[in-house]
């Protein structure tokens, strides 16, 4: 299991695609503190009554979804990238313990995502609860400690949108559909369920993607990794 887990990390770490995507969530913390900047300038250029009626929205609940994207990127490249070569073949050569080469890739779509999660996040909104939070903007008006759970609840969310996107892109073996998939999880079934009457809006609201509950965000990652790992040892490469 070592072996397999120091091979993957080595292929992960070579690859081209891992390097565009990590370059893109450098490129979302980026964006999130030039928002900071720009929502700043704003703010300051607004009367007392404009401001009172601003929501309580901050940046990074706003950069997000770029970052819970990319990382999904991630995730099926992982895996839809060595089907496309060829490559898994080789791979279930060398380490012939399907199961283990799959849990191989968890571990480490994990890692990457949830560090990349608390890098981005905690940075995103250290730099904007300096810049906006002395100002008074609605969006950072509480402090550190009551912020850093759902902080940390948006960091593990990217960790484990990351971990379905692998299991997608196990059970179909094609980056384009994964990536739809998971797109519509994230996307656009949220809004669907969104225009549903109620009670419903929110009894399946909750059951959504995107929502932090432990519970739920357990589910999909069991659900989606045991359908790649049924997928991976009956299916041949």
């Amino acid at each position: 299991m070592r072996d397999v887990l120091s091979a993957e990390w080595l292929k992960i770490r070579t690859t081209r695609s891992t390097q565009f995507v990590l370059l893109a969530v450098v490129a979302i913390a980026v964006l999130g503190m030039l928002l900071a900047y720009a929502w700043g300038q704003t703010w300051e250029g607004m009367s007392p009554e404009s401001r009172t009626r601003l929501s309580d929205a901050s940046i990074e609940d706003t950069t997000a979804p770029f970052l819970h994207f990319c990382l999904a990127v991630l995730g099926v490249l992982i895996i839809t990238g060595e089907y496309a070569t060829g490559a898994i073949r080789t791979s279930l050569t060398v380490a012939p313990r399907r199961l283990s080469v799959l849990a191989s890739k968890a571990s480490v779509v994990g890692v990457i995502a949830l560090v990349s999660g608390l890098l981005v996040t905690f940075s995103t909104y250290l730099v904007s609860h300096e810049v906006l939070g002395r100002r008074g903007f609605p969006g950072y008006a509480a402090t550190f400690d009551e912020e850093l759970p759902g902080l940390v609840q948006a960091s593990v969310l990217a960790m484990v949108i990351a971990l379905v996107g692998l299991g997608l892109g196990t059970v179909l073996r094609s980056t384009a559909g994964a990536l739809f998939a998971i797109a519509a999880l994230v996307f656009i079934l949220p809004v669907f369920v969104g225009f549903l009457p109620d009670p419903w809006d929110d009894r399946l609201g909750s059951l959504m993607l995107n929502v932090p509950h432990p519970l739920v965000a357990i589910g999909y990652v069991v659900a989606a990794l045991g359908a790649a790992a049924v997928t991976i040892l009956r299916k041949d490469v």
